[in-house]
């Protein structure tokens, strides 16, 4: 089962990051991938994350479902990941399965990303030597695919939850479908979290020095990331980790520009395993747990897991 990524530049000078034989005149794409037989292409649009957000909606769908159609057509492609904010414009991949010139399957990669977070949470914890039922959590995104999926894992396990979002009735939703100690704000209510996880799609960092507390651990999921390696800088108490990243075994020579050598997205990581598992179905819109848990699984099968923590693509080292 042939597979492609399908993303776009986070900031302009990305491009410059790309091999010049990806670079076309419409779009990015790589020469074919071989992971041990299961075969895939890098694709991307040229736009950047804050065109993606301001460029008018059916504008940036249009150009998605053209690249998704060229690289079905002329790569043979049966699966196609979307990335980043190419989630977000398509809802959740719902507008490019309802599309008649697509006919192969979609996954957004949202579902071990949010496996993926849920580790890095405790992973973290672990290492800091901290128990997350003397915490406060806080979710910002929190009604979004990830941040919906994460919240129903995590919310029992800290001693109260924070999730954060702009829209009060999506938020009011949300609260219909959880358990635990919790409340909503619309604001980056933040300040007293001793966890903050970033899931949003906001195309630059939202977190300020204001909004977090002394030692305050971040898992920065959010791509761009919602926390500025600057204020990192400025503030060395704040335990930054990269959310979303898994790493990826010698035996797959799959690299993606402009992220940490030996490091792949985990929802790059879904949608390889989905093809490498041959699975013909669609995974869009609101994740199931059921299917989050086995990617779980798939990552462990294939070797695509959180082997070590980095802040800004450097290893985190042990105390």
């Amino acid at each position: 089962m042939k597979f492609a990524t399908l993303g776009h530049l986070m900031i302009e000078k990305n491009i410059e990051q790309m091999p010049k034989e990806w670079v076309y005149d419409k779009w990015i794409y790589s020469p074919e991938m071989n992971l041990n037989g299961t075969k895939g292409h890098i694709t991307g649009l040229k736009l950047t994350a804050k065109e993606m957000m301001s460029i008018p909606i059916e504008k940036v769908r249009q150009e998605i479902l053209d690249l998704a159609v060229f690289i079905q057509d002329e790569f043979n492609v049966e699966l196609i990941q979307l990335g980043a904010l190419t989630t977000s414009v398509t809802s959740g991949g719902k507008w490019l399965v309802e599309q008649k010139e697509y006919n192969g399957f979609v996954n957004h990669g949202d579902s071990y990303t949010s496996a993926v977070t849920c580790q890095t949470v405790f992973k973290s914890l672990k290492k800091l030597e901290k128990n997350p039922g003397d915490l406060t959590l806080a979710i910002i995104g929190a009604y979004g695919i990830i941040g919906e999926a994460v919240s129903k894992i995590l919310i029992t396990q800290f001693k109260h939850s924070i999730l954060i979002g702009r829209r009060e009735n999506k938020l009011k939703e949300l609260e219909t479908k959880l358990k635990g100690s919790f409340e909503t704000a619309t604001d980056i209510k933040t300040k007293n979290a001793d966890v903050i996880i970033t899931a949003t799609s906001h195309p630059t960092a939202l977190l300020k020095s204001k909004h977090l507390k002394k030692n305050v651990i971040v898992i920065d999921v959010s791509q761009p990331p919602n926390l500025s390696y600057n204020l990192c800088q400025k503030r060395p108490d704040i335990f930054r980790v990269d959310g979303g990243f898994v790493d990826l075994p010698k035996q797959y020579p799959f690299q993606i520009p402009a992220i940490p050598k030996g490091k792949i997205f985990s929802c790059v990581a879904e949608v390889i395993m989905q093809a490498m598992e041959k699975e013909k179905q669609n995974h869009i819109g609101s994740i199931d747990i059921k299917h989050l848990k086995k990617t779980g699984e798939w990552g462990k099968k294939y070797k695509l897991t959180l082997n070590e923590l980095t802040n800004f693509g450097i290893k985190i080292k042990s105390d």
